[in-house]
């Protein structure tokens, strides 16, 4: 999106130069727990290592640029032999024209919708040299000093809203992003295609085909999208009512809106209200409970039902017709009964009993993933573990990295085990078909039990350094 950075009018807002700084440090460099307080662009200059945005973990190397808001906090750390970045700190300024003079307050953000992360661009290297010469300037003594910088933070700003790049390295469409922005601003109210096109300027076909191609969805799925992970913040907050959400998201009714719910999460709205009260049991072939125990969640019950030797019938036949009940699949479901969860959680080992497991409680089946990582995030959406999720992951991420080849190679050590190990029990239950399954390090945790941050433990080898100049 080619966001404007208006010229002065009567009442304007710009971004202007904070602060600038250029680090450069040895190996074992490393920053811990620092919160920002104004919004910054982070160049990486030398080395590579490990970025922790608020607990979201980036891969960062030389030639690559992030944007930081307020109030994220960062973590890093890095093993190259020289580490070293150049930091923009900006401030977002309100002007005013009041009897002739003009007024400037502090404004909450900068006139872009850039998200915390790494911003893709084409042109790297120019952009590099855009902001290397801004330092020079910075550092500079001379006469137009003030004029010149902010001329060039905004030449800077400009030049990386025209060159970003989507994930899928096509050029951000300001067309479909001008349209995008309209979404999130009337999200509540009804929006039709023909008007979303007519804001990106083109004809309802090509804009269909634009978004698409850009966003790998139809506009009116990723509208859907918007509005599903707005709901998700408003169903966690106290005294929600299910159907003042949908009204607020521009659903007819909160049936609808149910639905729609379900379709993308899996569970109810109902049931995502209380996800971090629920009672959890786990019927899985590759250790669900172990990776729920990761993030500080004991199961109610654990079953693995893959053992079932009708299991090869029920699959030949079809998943929609249970499988005979016997004694000791009768003993398994009763214990399951007794234990009374709120939702069971389940692969694909369970899906030739997902009739009888229905009947017990709301069932959710986890898709198979090629990233172990996403099925700890999905198993932390579905019972509100996001944050415990996050600092798992930032904990085996810097683990492999401060450990280095050996811990990676016993990482990889594990991940065969547990496909072996599920692939022995699953035997049984020839369910290759549904695609190669993905393992998550992990390890059982007794209840009251906490995984200590890796980021939070002082390291013999690593050296810590202060950026005080962070946000000021």
């Amino acid at each position: 999106m080619n966001e404007s950075f208006p010229q002065l009018t009567e009442t304007s807002s710009l971004p202007l130069l904070s602060s600038m700084c250029r680090v450069r440090r040895r190996r074992h460099f490393r920053v811990q727990g620092m919160t920002v307080t104004r919004p910054i662009l982070c160049l990486i200059l030398q080395g590579k290592g490990l970025l922790a945005l608020d607990d979201i973990v980036h891969e960062a190397q030389a030639g690559e640029l992030f944007m930081i808001k307020p109030g994220t906090t960062i973590e890093a750390v890095s093993h190259s032999d020289m580490t070293e970045f150049l930091m923009i700190s900006m401030e977002h300024m309100r002007m005013k024209r009041v009897r002739g003079q003009w007024q400037m307050t502090p404004a909450i953000s900068l006139p872009s919708d850039w998200q915390t992360g790494k911003i893709r661009i084409r042109n790297e290297h120019q952009a590099a040299s855009r902001m290397s010469k801004l330092y020079d300037c910075y550092r500079g003594e001379h006469a137009d000093y003030f004029i010149s910088i902010h001329s060039q933070l905004h030449e800077l700003l400009h030049f990386l809203s025209e060159h970003r790049l989507e994930a899928n390295l096509e050029k951000v469409d300001p067309a479909v992003e001008r349209s995008i922005t309209y979404m999130r601003r009337f999200m509540s109210e009804g929006i039709s295609m023909d008007h979303l096109a007519k804001i990106a300027g083109l004809t309802p076909s090509s804009y269909s085909r634009s978004f698409k191609k850009a966003k790998g969805m139809s506009p009116t799925d990723y509208l859907n999208q918007l509005r599903i992970e707005e709901a998700k913040k408003q169903l966690t907050e106290d005294n929600c009512v299910l159907k003042d959400v949908a009204e607020s998201l521009g659903y007819g009714n909160e049936y609808y809106f149910s639905r729609k719910f379900k379709q993308l999460l899996g569970i109810a709205p109902s049931i995502y209200m209380k996800k971090n009260r629920l009672r959890v049991a786990t019927v899985s072939s590759i250790g669900l409970d172990e990776q729920l125990g990761s993030l500080g969640l004991q199961p109610v019950e654990s079953l693995n039902l893959s053992f079932h030797p009708k299991t090869n019938q029920a699959i030949a036949a079809t998943s929609a017709k249970p499988v005979a009940q016997t004694p000791a699949l009768t003993s398994k479901l009763d214990r399951l009964r007794r234990a009374k969860p709120d939702l069971i959680i389940g692969d694909a080992s369970c899906e030739p009993y997902y009739e009888h497991l229905k009947n017990i409680a709301p069932i959710v089946m986890i898709e198979e993933a090629s990233d172990w990582r996403q099925t700890c995030l999905r198993l932390a959406e579905l019972t509100g573990r996001e944050p415990q999720a996050k600092l798992y992951l930032k904990q085996v991420a810097f683990q492999q990295l401060e450990a280095g080849a050996s811990y990676a190679s016993h990482q990889e050590q594990k991940h065969t085990v547990w496909a072996e190990q599920a692939n022995t029990r699953g035997a049984k239950c020839p369910l290759q078909t549904h695609g190669s399954k993905s393992w998550m390090p992990s390890r059982r945790m007794q209840k009251g039990s906490t995984v200590e941050p890796a980021a939070s433990r002082a390291s013999a080898h690593v050296k810590k350094s202060s950026l005080s100049v962070i946000g000021q």
